[in-house]
């Protein structure tokens, strides 16, 4: 099987930036102090600071599972309930992880409106207000939402701010999993939303979001996230999750000792740029992608906003493109017959030209 023939399954499986192996080499000269007391953790989270907000506070971990369920743990108490879409991470992807660590409900809800990508304030309402409120049933817990969603699109900052206040009226919390935070902000900052941080804080913390999983791996990093978690209202449950956060990824074993491997790219790739750059060529492999099955006469379900696409396939075509070799995924619901194709920072245009050019074939367009 060749290389264009992997580059489609997910932008998991890519390499390692130069940006972010470089960062790895130098951090690898000489000692440091372990357990995140060290110089690269310290740029780190100072370079996330210089995104969010001073006041920010960010942790490190290997994993987005660990990061998504950590964060979400420390926002919550054991009889709560966290919401969800139904096709989110956290609902499909996750396995157990949620409820082995967060030990809440997890209720999947499917958006009533809309292309079925995003969950609305109403969807927020229409599941968080469910139960009779006493001992008998979940408490309120977190909303968590992805940005970009599953589906490649990108709530907006009014869409998160609207999001925000229904959940926090109910008595949720709102985390966001933004395993491609970095996909999300390119868009914005392409559709003219202003610079990076401005875009970064009106996602977030400008829209009462508590917690985000800012995604490093699936943007080129050999492995990492970084947990930032955001004060608001009165503070509480901000210092409630910042003193708790620790203890959890002690607990639950993501505490790396050579802590600096995880944090220093973080450090290089915000500090040069290239954590955006890298994130807005892969989301134009994708739009080159959607435009070329599009113009092959296949469906693309949802919009190119990231780096993601999301097309339907006739039988024959998915035959014909499995057999010339090329990989993606099944997603979404099973009657959709959508696949999904991710494109990474390093997919070149070839590959995605070879492949529209084979479903261009396929599908007689």
């Amino acid at each position: 099987m060749d290389g264009a023939s992997r580059t489609f399954r997910s932008d998991n499986n890519a390499g390692v930036t130069p940006e972010a192996l470089a960062a790895v080499a130098d951090a690898a000269a000489g000692h440091a102090i372990g357990y995140g007391d060290d110089e690269w953790t310290e740029r780190a989270v100072g370079a996330l600071r210089g995104l969010f907000g001073d006041d920010a506070a960010v942790f490190f971990v290997a994993t987005g599972t660990a990061a998504n369920t950590l964060a979400v743990a420390s926002l919550t108490e054991p009889w709560q309930r966290v919401l969800c879409h139904a096709h989110s991470h956290w609902n499909d992807d996750e396995s157990t992880a949620p409820e082995r660590l967060t030990h809440c409900r997890t209720t999947p809800v499917h958006p009533a409106a809309g292309d079925g990508s995003k969950l609305t304030p109403d969807d927020a309402r229409r599941a968080g207000a469910a139960g009779r409120g006493d001992v008998h049933q979940p408490a309120p817990g977190v909303l968590t939402l992805s940005n970009p969603t599953e589906f490649g699109t990108v709530y907006t900052p009014d869409e998160m701010r609207a999001l925000c206040d229904a959940a926090h009226a109910l008595g949720y919390r709102v985390h966001v999993d933004g395993a491609r935070f970095a996909n999300a902000v390119a868009h914005l900052v392409d559709e003219g939303a202003g610079e990076p941080a401005r875009v970064c804080r009106a996602l977030t913390r400008d829209a009462g979001v508590d917690a985000l999983s800012f995604g490093g791996t699936k943007n080129g990093l050999a492995l990492g996230e970084a947990v930032v978690f955001f004060p608001r209202g009165d503070g509480a449950a901000f210092e409630r999750a910042v003193h708790a956060f620790p203890y959890h990824r002690k607990g639950a074993g993501h505490l790396l000792s050579k802590h600096r491997f995880v944090s220093a790219p973080f450090a290089a790739t915000i500090a040069d740029g290239s954590w955006l750059t890298r994130a807005r060529g892969a989301n134009a492999m994708a739009r080159r992608l959607g435009e070329g099955l599009a113009g092959a006469g296949l469906r693309v379900r949802f919009p190119v906003q990231t780096n993601g696409v999301f097309v339907e396939l006739p039988a024959p075509v998915h035959d014909a493109l499995w057999a010339k070799g090329h990989r993606y995924y099944p997603f979404g619901d099973a009657d959709w017959r959508v696949f999904r194709l991710m494109c990474s920072f390093d997919t070149d245009p070839a590959d995605v030209d070879a492949l529209i050019a084979d479903a261009r074939a396929a599908a007689g367009g």
